[in-house]
């Protein structure tokens, strides 16, 4: 595989493993973050698998600073083959109140983020009529959940961004693909302190995630136990939805 791959939020986590992951498969990466020491460590890493990698430091909240970043690489390693707008935060809320300045942040990372490396990326994509952009949403995106608007929200908006734009972009030769895991053990869910069923390693989940991407698959969601539970509480009527979350959460 000579594709040049980018992965935002590459610096640690699941940016890190699906870095490492495409990396073994024989692909270039462009690898954006803020931390750039970080970045500069994973190429070195990368680099020892047998493939070119390349970083530069931005951070996704800034249009202009992926923009840059997005030159920089492909000036490096060549056109960008797929983008990967994996850079996330979560953000828990207090029950029955909203903190705007967490919604806002939450908004900005996991949302205008990505559509802000989807940007960088697709004049290019478009004049070449090839490319695959894909985001790392969470099956929080299906339905709200308590503590967690602000993420829930994102997801959702993501989701549904990538939705239109798979249709919009297709008859450019663009693909678009979905990425909806479960619990995943990267250091946000370090920070969780409820049950986290079916969690998998970072390791696990990006083998899973490179399969799908090289596969173009529209959307994916993982392990297959979320499949399952999802397909379910998709259906679920709201009324039954409302008991069921206000029973878990322990709320009357």
């Amino acid at each position: 595989m000579a594709w040049h791959i980018i992965i935002t939020g590459a610096s640690s986590g699941l940016g890190r493993a699906l870095a490492l992951e495409f990396a073994r498969r024989g692909a270039n990466l462009g690898l954006i973050a803020r931390r750039g020491e970080l970045l500069a460590t994973l190429a070195d890493e990368v680099r020892e698998l047998g493939v070119e990698a390349s970083w530069a430091a931005a951070d996704v909240v800034d249009e202009a600073q992926v923009g840059a970043a997005v030159t920089s690489l492909e000036e490096e390693l060549g056109p960008c083959d797929v983008m990967i707008a994996n850079a996330g935060i979560s953000g828990r809320e207090t029950p029955g109140h909203i903190n705007v300045s967490t919604l806002r942040e939450v908004m900005a990372v996991n949302y205008f983020g990505a559509a802000n490396s989807a940007a960088a990326v697709i004049p290019n994509m478009r004049s070449r009529k090839s490319g695959q952009l894909v985001v790392v949403s969470s099956i929080a995106g299906f339905r709200g959940l308590p503590k967690s608007g602000a993420y829930c929200s994102s997801k959702a908006a993501i989701s549904n961004l990538w939705e239109s734009l798979r249709i919009e972009l297709a008859p450019f030769g663009i693909s678009c693909t979905t990425i909806l895991p479960g619990y995943v053990e990267t250091p946000l869910t370090d920070k969780n302190r409820h049950p986290m069923p079916f969690i998998i390693t970072a390791a696990d989940a990006a083998i899973i995630m490179v399969d799908g991407i090289l596969a173009n698959k529209r959307e994916l969601v993982f392990p297959w136990q979320w499949r399952a539970v999802m397909a379910i509480v998709k259906r679920l009527p709201t009324w039954a939805y409302d008991w069921l979350m206000r029973r878990m959460n322990g709320m009357r």
